[in-house]
C-alpha cells in the first residue's frame, strides 16, 4: 500500500523562533504516518535580498535564482534544527527517507522546468509557498501543508484563490496547485497547532 505523502512548507518568519526544532518535531509526532518533505521558506534572507533589489533595481528574474539560492541556507538550517531529517538536494532520493529537508535548488533549475504541469513563473510572485505546491503537484503528494505564523481559525472557510488575495500565500500557488493535492494552514507559533482544511482554487 503506498504511503502517504506530505509536502510541508516550514515558513520563513518562523526561523525566529527558539524553540522550532522542538515545535516541528512535537507536530510531526502528532501527525499520522506519512513521508514528508520539508520545504524551508527564505525567511529574513530573502526579506533582505527584497530589500536590496528595492534599493538598487535589481531584475526581479535574477534576484529569484537568487531567493532560491538563499533557500538552500534555510534548508540546512531546517536540517540542523531538526537533524531527524537528514538534508536532501536530489529529488530521487526522498522516497529514502519518513522525513526529509529538501534543498529544491537543483531541482528548480534542472528538472522543475521539464516536469509536467504548471510551471514556476520566476520572479518576486514566486515565493516558498508556491515552490512547495509544486513539488507537492510534481511529486503527486496526497497534502501540501502550509506552517505559518499566523493562526487560522479552523471555523473559516477558504480556498487557495481568497488565501491568495489576503496575502497569506502567494499569488502562483493556486495556479500550480492542483486540485488533487489537499491543503492545510497551520499556525505553528501557536502551541494548540491550530489547522484549516483549505478548498482548491475556484
Amino acid at each position: 500500500m503506498r504511503a502517504l505523502v506530505e509536502v510541508v512548507k516550514v515558513g520563513g518568519s518562523l526561523f525566529d523562533l527558539p524553540d522550532l526544532g522542538e515545535r516541528l518535531r512535537r507536530w510531526l509526532n502528532q501527525r499520522d504516518p506519512a513521508r514528508r518533505v520539508l520545504v524551508a521558506g527564505g525567511g529574513p534572507y530573502v526579506d533582505a535580498l527584497r530589500n536590496l533589489a528595492d534599493v538598487h533595481h535589481l531584475d526581479p528574474v535574477a534576484t529569484h535564482w537568487l531567493a532560491i539560492d538563499l533557500m538552500s541556507a534555510t534548508a540546512a538550517l531546517m536540517h540542523t534544527l531538526l537533524p531527524e531529517a537528514p538534508l536532501v538536494r536530489n529529488v530521487s532520493e526522498l522516497n529514502q527517507h519518513s522525513a526529509a529537508a529538501f534543498d529544491a535548488a537543483n531541482w528548480l533549475r534542472e528538472q522543475e522546468p521539464n516536469a509536467p504541469g504548471h510551471k514556476l513563473a520566476p520572479g518576486w510572485q514566486t515565493t516558498s509557498d508556491a515552490i512547495a505546491g509544486r513539488l507537492a503537484a510534481v511529486l503527486q503528494a496526497d497534502r501540501l501543508v502550509l506552517l505559518k505564523s499566523a493562526a487560522p481559525n479552523p471555523s473559516d472557510r477558504y480556498d487557495l484563490a481568497a488565501l491568495a488575495h489576503e496575502g497569506v500565500v502567494d499569488s502562483e500557488l493556486p495556479r500550480v496547485l492542483p486540485p488533487t493535492v489537499a491543503a492545510q494552514w497551520v499556525g505553528l507559533r501557536s502551541g494548540a497547532f491550530p489547522t484549516l482544511t483549505v478548498s482548491p482554487a475556484r
